[in-house]
């Protein structure tokens, strides 16, 4: 068993349990110092949807993917079964992995919005980074930097999403939730 710092996975692989590290500064930690520039640049650009493939894909022991095919190619499918986080938890990615044979490519932005997809912000942590104000990128490159990988959509949504606009859209579904209940508060009037 590897020792980690930092967030973990412990992974089945070749009959036994290999930990490795599950989060960003983790992975770093690991990687060859050759390699970092590599490792940064492909995690900045990549989706925050697919950052957990990523991150498995530079945390898995080498030769793994020799040692264990069936199991490594069932984990880049996005099967994690029997994958289990530092508190014995099991993992599961938020987003199945790219097709990429069919062509399919991630957004580099989310999109929301009333009308639907009429806001669009960043979904990649470059993106992030490039809209973030500077008082605010070193609690962010903190947080996302210790963040499981699994996790990491999560993180950088909330990161990426301008609290300005949650705000808006959490006030205008209050408003039509309010809406909603006063009118079916006064049918129920009328029933009764």
């Amino acid at each position: 068993m590897t020792v980690c710092t930092g967030p973990v996975w412990s992974i089945p692989l070749a009959g036994g349990r290999v930990e490795v590290p599950s989060s960003i500064e983790g992975v770093r930690a690991v990687v060859e110092s050759g390699r970092l520039a590599e490792f940064d640049a492909e995690i900045a650009r990549t989706p925050a949807k697919h950052l957990v493939y990523v991150i498995l894909g530079w945390a898995l022991p080498a030769g793994a993917k020799d040692t264990d095919p069936e199991v490594v190619g069932r984990l880049r499918n996005g099967d994690f079964t029997g994958v289990l986080d530092g508190d014995g938890e099991p993992v599961t990615p938020t987003h199945p992995p790219l097709d990429e044979a069919a062509g399919e490519v991630a957004p580099l932005v989310w999109s929301t919005g009333f009308p639907v997809g009429s806001k669009t912000f960043p979904a990649t942590i470059e993106g992030i980074r490039a809209v973030l104000d500077d008082d605010k990128t070193a609690e962010f490159e903190a947080e996302i930097a210790g963040t499981p990988g699994h996790e990491l959509t999560y993180t950088a949504l909330r990161w990426g999403y301008p609290p300005e606009d949650l705000a808006e859209e959490d006030a205008l579904i209050a408003e039509l939730k309010a809406a909603e209940d006063a009118i079916a508060g006064s049918r129920g009037a009328e029933g009764a």
